[in-house]
């Protein structure tokens, strides 16, 4: 059996075995999704995604669907493409560590996109979503999660496309032989390169490709549309330079082990942040260090900087100066801090590399931190995996804390709070644009 067999096979078995507990899970990762979609909104990048709709004529020729990423009705790759780029652009959503993959940006916008337009309940987009993820992160584990990096490959647009397909596919209730045709469509345009400078808008832009490509690979399959089987077997080993590893044990979805983001800022930094707030609660007076650095493994410093004036926010978001500034102004959780210029008065912080912690990916995205303090002391911290994950969840009602954030909603504020509830009760959702639609009304409050 193919790669793309296996994994067209896995996701529907993910998908037709979860339990309660994972279909409830896969309800707060759509929430969740949907929020960074919604903060992302008023990224710069959001801006420059409205123009070129406008400019390329998506708007002149409106489509059939609503999105909380654009004013106005688009089509669906433009609907499913902004969403994806939207819910990455503040790097607030949800991954899976091992796999070095972000399935929430690639596999949710895609999943929703496709039930409101197929008018599909919300028991279908869970369905989907598990799938989604299914796929997408069983493929970085097979070929090597975060080593990728060290070759200049960006898990998500490599294998993103596989996670949309396999969701879309799951909601135009494709066959096997057909959804496997629709991840083979997908895999041919394997791709996509990690900056070595400048991320720019080039970086999350690749979301937005890979979740609309993998879309349009399942329509595609639909209507017969078939490619090779076996791209994930000697051309992928190829072209990656290593050949898919065995499948993963199966014992329970790969959602089960995907990380919520606390803070929005690159993965790598999270635990150094962690490492930071627990010496504080020590005790140790962090907030008036002379000094910090932040040591990580070597394949993901790859993608994270030292930078003090970052291009933008897309480069502020992989600043570990602006992640410890952000901690430091008590602003660790808020998108806008990376969206401004830094603060005056933040300590030298540098990055470093930690031999020790290398052994731990791709599982384990450790940090250790060294901070010289006002006093002269030197005081150290590990934290083996920033929070949010498995190991270390964050509590579902942090989650939906940080989407109250996210949209601008109060608290207590009825409206929300009967969406919210009806989103966490996905399974149950009649009609999956009725909650889209619902959602935009409310944002335009």
């Amino acid at each position: 059996m193919s790669v793309l067999e296996e994994l067209a096979r896995r996701g529907r078995r993910a998908a037709g075995q979860a339990d309660a507990g994972t279909r409830s899970l896969a309800a707060l990762h759509v929430l969740d999704t949907l929020g960074c979609v919604v903060a992302g909104s008023s990224h710069p990048l959001a801006a420059q995604l409205a123009r070129f709709t406008t400019d390329t004529g998506d708007r002149r020729e409106p489509g059939e669907l609503y999105t909380p990423a654009l004013a106005g009705r688009h089509t669906l790759r433009t609907t499913v493409w902004a969403e994806s780029v939207l819910a990455h652009a503040d790097e607030y959503d949800a991954l899976h560590p091992a796999a070095a993959v972000v399935p929430a940006a690639v596999v949710v916008p895609a999943a929703l996109a496709v039930a409101d337009r197929e008018g599909r309940p919300g028991r279908a987009v869970v369905d989907a979503v598990i799938s989604g993820y299914e796929v997408v992160v069983e493929a970085g584990l097979r070929f090597g999660g975060p080593r990728l990096y060290g070759t200049a490959w960006w898990p998500t647009a490599v294998f993103g496309a596989l996670g949309s397909a396999a969701a879309t596919a799951s909601l135009l209730d494709l066959d096997h032989g057909e959804t496997t045709a629709a991840l083979g469509l997908a895999a041919a345009g394997l791709g996509g390169l990690l900056s070595a400078d400048e991320l720019g808008a080039g970086h999350y832009l690749l979301t937005g490709r890979a979740a609309a490509d993998g879309t349009e690979a399942a329509h595609l399959a639909r209507i017969g549309a078939r490619a090779s089987g076996t791209l994930l077997d000697g051309p992928a080993a190829a072209a990656l330079g290593t050949p898919a590893a065995p499948s993963s044990p199966g014992a329970e979805p790969h959602l089960n082990d995907c990380a919520f983001k606390a803070y929005p800022c690159a993965r790598p930094l999270h635990a150094a942040l962690d490492a930071l707030e627990t010496l504080a609660v020590q005790g140790l007076p962090v907030a008036t260090a002379r000094r910090v650095e932040i040591r990580l493994p070597e394949a993901l410093l790859r993608f994270v900087n030292a930078d003090r004036a970052p291009a933008g926010p897309t480069e502020a978001a992989a600043s570990a100066v602006f992640a410890v500034a952000a901690w430091l102004h008590g602003a660790a959780a808020d998108v806008g801090f990376f969206r401004g210029a830094l603060p005056p008065g933040v300590p030298e912080v540098a990055l470093g590399h930690a031999p020790e912690l290398d052994a731990h990916l791709p599982d384990l995205w450790g940090a250790r931190v060294i901070v010289d303090l006002a006093d002269g002391r030197r005081v150290e911290k590990e934290v083996l995996g920033g929070g949010g994950g498995a190991a270390r969840p964050l509590p579902d009602e942090a989650v939906t804390a940080k989407f109250r954030r996210s949209v601008g909603a109060d608290e207590g504020d009825d409206l929300w709070e009967q969406w919210i509830t009806q989103c966490l009760s996905l399974d149950t959702v009649p009609d999956i644009g009725d909650l889209r639609h619902t959602l935009c009304r409310l944002l335009r409050r």
